[in-house]
């Protein structure tokens, strides 16, 4: 007997709580303000983009050594006071780094063409 007091109790105090509120809009009816709702076309502003300047690379210096002008290269190099470091790369290892500078080259071009499409679409 109590649990069916305490059920109506709560049911009878949940419902009149969520009426409540919709109790308030029928006395309320003409304060309700209407949203206007505008579009306003924005002009696109032009992009500020300085064209990159050009890279000035420095030139390395090669030296080509093979067995008959080791010795020569080496002496050169003790006369000029330069530290004497081989660096070498065989054939192989060089058409690599030619096919690897050129695919850096590729896509250098592809990414300036990109930014030349973006610019001329915005502007």
């Amino acid at each position: 007997m109590k649990n069916q007091i305490r059920n109506v109790l709560l049911l009878s105090i949940g419902s009149l709580l969520l009426s409540s509120c919709a109790s308030f809009s029928l006395f309320n009816k003409d304060k309700v303000k209407e949203v206007k709702v505008e579009t306003v076309e924005v002009k696109r502003e032009k992009l500020n983009l300085k064209t990159p300047l050009p890279i000035e690379l420095l030139d390395p210096s090669w030296i080509i050594i093979h067995p008959s002008n080791a010795e020569e290269v080496w002496e050169v190099l003790k006369d000029d006071k330069k530290d004497i470091v081989l660096f070498a790369l065989t054939d192989e290892g060089y058409q690599s780094l030619s096919v690897n500078l050129t695919k850096l080259r590729n896509i250098i071009e592809q990414q300036r063409i990109i930014l030349f499409k973006y610019k001329k679409y915005y502007e």
